[in-house]
């Protein structure tokens, strides 16, 4: 009788079981045809994703319960296409995004000569966060408060521990302005391939004329290391924070950005360098 029990209870798993399968594709630009790098793909619906290596190639693997991919890009205007559509081509098109943007004229007399730093970092190394999951396109970010007209110089990240000889991020920075994550305020992909360290990892900004106006979320993406270890080693350094605290989460590409609460108050140590304006 406990043999027909267990032989029950292991073909009832198996029933519960749904077919995977793997696809594969490859994202092109629309007028270039060229591939894109880096490009988030998730399925709609479940807490899956990934993203495109440098040739534009991704590959997924799927359930039958499956019937979405949602793809975006920075620089791209972002769609969903049916699972049975893109099995029918293997080639996804995307269509450069049009940007209506301000010209912003940087002048040095508009600025304080002096220096701030936007955000928390340490004296000492604080407690480890990760990013949580190993999926690509895994992110953790932190607010920061932009209180002043900012021309933003650098980007930092405070890295506890890395695993693998070279690893790849994606920077992002988020309008923060009504306390809600908003739309992606960079309109180019800024790449960080870093060796293996511990300490500070300072992204130059001045070449992109970046200026800020509100709150902002900064956060760093994972695109993938070159040893296959994956993000599991990856920690960053937190501090408590009393104001705009918080560690915001993503586990996977095109999933939800959620705010991660500890029972202390903390947040990333990531944080902007810039020269505020002298008067608003």
């Amino acid at each position: 009788m406990k043999e027909l029990k267990s032989l029950l209870v292991i073909l009832f798993f198996i029933g519960q079981l749904t077919p995977q399968e793997i696809i594969e594709g490859v994202v092109i630009d629309e007028l270039s045809k060229e591939p894109i790098p880096y490009v988030n793909v998730g399925i709609v619906n479940q807490a899956k994703g990934t993203v495109s290596d440098l040739s534009g190639n991704f590959k997924l693997t799927i359930n039958s319960a499956a019937k979405e991919i949602s793809l975006s890009s920075i620089g791209y205007e972002s769609i969903n296409i049916g699972i049975s559509d893109f099995k029918d081509t293997k080639v996804i098109v995307l269509s450069p995004k049009k940007y209506d943007l301000e010209t912003v004229e940087i002048t040095a007399s508009a600025f304080e000569q002096e220096e701030v730093m936007i955000g928390v970092r340490n004296k000492t190394r604080g407690m480890s966060i990760s990013f949580g999951s190993p999926q690509l396109g895994a992110e953790i970010g932190a607010v920061l408060g932009i209180k002043k007209t900012t021309y933003v110089k650098s980007a930092n990240f405070v890295l506890n521990h890395a695993k693998g000889d070279s690893l790849l991020f994606r920077m992002n920075i988020y309008d923060f302005s009504e306390g809600k994550i908003g739309e992606n305020l960079l309109t180019e992909n800024i790449l960080i391939q870093e060796k293996q360290k511990k300490g500070t990892i300072t992204v130059d900004l001045e070449p992109y004329g970046i200026v800020l106006t509100s709150n902002v979320l900064l956060s760093l993406e994972w695109l993938r290391d070159f040893d296959e270890i994956g993000s599991k080693g990856v920690t960053f350094d937190t501090k408590k924070s009393k104001k705009e605290r918080g560690i915001y989460l993503r586990g996977y590409s095109n999933g939800e950005m959620k705010k991660f609460r500890f029972k202390k108050k903390l947040k990333p140590c990531f944080y902007l360098i810039g020269k505020q304006t002298i008067a608003e």
